[in-house]
């Protein structure tokens, strides 16, 4: 006998692998933030399980720098997230075989003839704003592996470098079950804006506000300069008892750095001032995404207003996340006239993804390369 339950859950088994099958490589090329630097002690280590690999992002006891490194020892394979620092070394649970930042073995405790060179895996960091980021190639190396630099760094806020901003907060989204490639779909398929986002709700909240709608006007290109960047250009007004208002207007610019792992929104309040936020995916596994958001804004801007617009944002991730949770790819999309470039996205979207990697069927581009779009 099978109870609900049992069907219930081979149900879900069964979306789970028609998902895993039909979506493409889940660690695209990129930039992928792991923690907030402030969130590390000294003397600190945290285990990782994220683009498919296992680390230990630890910090030094006496001169506080952050390494990140393979979470198993070289030596006989001990998990280091067990073990302990010691002054400015990692020592494995093991044999307590000591290793520095760089990765060398500094101390073994019944031998004086440690290994040369450094044997343990390291990946080098780059700290942004007060974020630790790793960039991952999608054949498996890091940024330390490879002979040629990341084609480019971790865009900085240049209002932060010369003081007009300030930090004003950080918001840790969860975890969501989800493909990574939706991130960047979610920017062209303008066709979804008015039916999941037109309805203004409390900021914060999923609390719908009666006769307020939220007009967008959105627009997608291709960054001419920049072949691993794309923008998404929103333009938004409220519509109160069916009338626009002019003061309600903002506009927002979201920068892809890359697949969608890194997200640099600015977003201009006209005569007030503007507010800059980070929005990151980190993929635990193929289908699941830890979301985190960061922002800062101009000194003068009123912590109301800022708390207002980004909790505004902050309302729409839940309705996306309720789609993306259970949803499947589709490679070859029925589209009508009016709907973005998904086609052109996706074959953009390849230069992120392993050589050997299934290409997805986007060699017909039906659409141009900028499209802006009334969603009213």
């Amino acid at each position: 006998m099978i109870s609900f339950r049992s069907r219930r859950e081979e149900s879900s088994s069964l979306l789970m692998a028609r998902r895993a099958e039909d979506y493409p490589y889940p660690y695209p090329t990129g930039w992928y933030r792991l923690a907030s630097t402030d969130s590390l002690r000294r003397g600190e280590i945290r285990y990782l399980e994220c683009l498919g690999k296992q680390f230990v992002l630890w910090r030094e006891r006496e001169r506080g720098e952050i390494h990140l490194m393979d979470a198993f020892c070289p030596h006989l394979g001990g998990n280091l997230a067990r073990g302990r620092i010691r002054a400015d070394c990692i020592e494995c649970p093991f044999h307590q075989w000591q290793f520095a930042g760089d990765g060398s073995v500094e101390h073994i405790p019944y031998s004086e003839h440690p290994p040369a060179g450094s044997p343990a895996r390291t990946y080098p960091l780059e700290e942004v704003h007060g974020q630790l980021f790793l960039y991952h190639r999608a054949d498996g190396s890091s940024a330390g592996d490879a002979h040629e630099p990341p084609p480019y760094p971790v865009p900085r806020i240049p209002e932060m470098d010369d003081g007009s901003f300030v930090f004003r907060g950080h918001r840790n989204f969860g975890r969501v079950g989800m493909h990574i490639i939706e991130i960047a779909e979610n920017a062209v398929d303008t066709g979804h804006f008015q039916p999941l986002h037109g309805q203004f709700r409390l900021p914060w909240t999923q609390i719908p506000i009666p006769k307020v709608d939220i007009v967008h006007t959105a627009k997608w290109t291709l960054d001419e300069d920049a072949p691993w960047m794309m923008h998404f250009d929103d333009e938004v007004a409220l519509r109160i008892f069916g009338r626009e208002y002019d003061w309600t207007h903002a506009k927002a610019r979201v920068s892809y750095y890359g697949p969608g792992s890194l997200l640099l929104f600015r977003m201009t309040l006209p005569g007030r001032g503007e507010i800059a936020m980070y929005q990151t995916f980190l993929p635990i596994s193929p289908l699941e995404q830890q979301i985190d958001l960061r922002w800062f804004a101009d000194r003068n801007l009123p912590r109301w207003l800022v708390w207002y617009v980004i909790g505004n944002w902050a309302s729409q991730l839940p309705q996306d996340a309720a789609i993306w949770q259970d949803k499947v790819y589709v490679p070859r999309p029925i589209l009508c006239r009016d709907d973005g470039p998904v086609h052109q996205m996706r074959h953009w979207y390849q230069q992120f993804l392993p050589v050997e990697s299934t290409a997805t069927d986007t060699d017909r581009t039906h659409s141009p390369r900028e499209r802006s779009t009334p969603a009213a």
